[in-house]
């Protein structure tokens, strides 16, 4: 009898034990799977808001591209987007693939079939044209890798940064006009309305010289003489003396003002290309150059 009782006694302990530990077995239970997320990322920015989100260690594949943040694991698998490896995805064997709109048709059939092949979901990512879709791209990773609270406590920082930045500047106004230089060589391309980059100079107060074409147009000399660009916003990745170079290189814009290097911002490209956490950094720049 005596057996009994201590039986029951025993059973009633383990009982309530469980009952009061049921929330934490949940929760290591959602640790666990989140341990266990092996994600593949197809686009620089995509990566800059996993590892910003706390997911750092669950990337077992990022891009060629990928350089931010700068203690990336080296032993990551990189993937060059323009010939993505199937083989070498699959080797991965992810859960959750990270693509994104810009380039993912080109990598369907590859994406699909590993996904196929491993039960790896798949988000692909909207291309961002203005501030504001940045922030839905960093919900939407987040909420496709379990980071719903930290991408919700990420927009809101971006939010107020973006506000004290309008705010420090709203005073402001740029005379000239600003021309976004994409590229000069073989052909000259700009960034006008319905890109991010274009947003960035609205935010700013700043108009810029190509606001009237949509995109990323290729223009000639002509074109950007015509408009009187003041200012050249250069995501080239070069010295303000390399920019001066090719610039004079091109016919018919020697001497115009913005070969000069007062006339030329050379923010870090990636601030100003790239839709992701560290764009805030990229307006700041921005508004550095023009007004200060």
């Amino acid at each position: 009898m005596k057996n009994i009782y201590l039986y029951l006694a025993l059973l009633s302990i383990l009982l309530l034990a469980a009952c009061n530990n049921g929330s934490d077995n949940e929760k290591q239970m959602t640790n666990t799977n989140n341990e266990d997320m092996r994600i593949i990322s197809l686009m620089p920015s995509n990566t800059e808001i996993i590892t910003e989100l706390g997911a750092t260690d669950n990337l077992v594949g990022i891009t060629t591209a990928d350089d931010y943040p700068e203690d990336l694991k080296e032993n990551l698998t990189r993937l060059d987007t323009f010939a993505l490896d199937e083989e070498a995805m699959t080797a991965l064997d992810p859960t959750h693939i990270i693509s994104h709109a810009s380039n993912h048709d080109a990598n369907a059939d590859i994406i699909t079939r590993t996904a196929e092949s491993t039960g790896a979901e798949v988000l692909v990512v909207d291309d961002a044209q203005e501030i504001d879709k940045i922030y839905d791209t960093i919900t939407d990773v987040g909420t496709f890798i379990s980071k719903e609270g930290e991408a919700e406590e990420l927009n809101t920082l971006l939010q107020q940064e973006v506000e004290e930045i309008h705010n420090q500047y709203s005073g402001e106004k740029a005379d000239d006009k600003v021309f976004i230089l994409i590229s000069t060589a073989p052909d000259i391309y700009t960034a006008g309305e319905d890109t991010f980059i274009d947003d960035f100079l609205d935010t700013l107060n700043i108009g810029n010289a190509f606001e009237d074409v949509a995109g990323y147009p290729a223009v000639t000399s002509e074109d950007v003489i015509a408009r009187e660009p003041e200012i050249v916003l250069s995501t080239l990745g070069i010295s303000n003396e390399e920019l001066t170079h090719a610039l004079d290189d091109i016919s018919g814009l020697e001497g115009a003002a913005i070969t000069e290097e007062e006339n030329q911002c050379t923010p870090d490209p990636n601030l100003i290309s790239r839709p992701g956490p560290r764009f805030t950094e990229g307006l700041t720049a921005i508004a550095e150059c023009v007004y200060e």
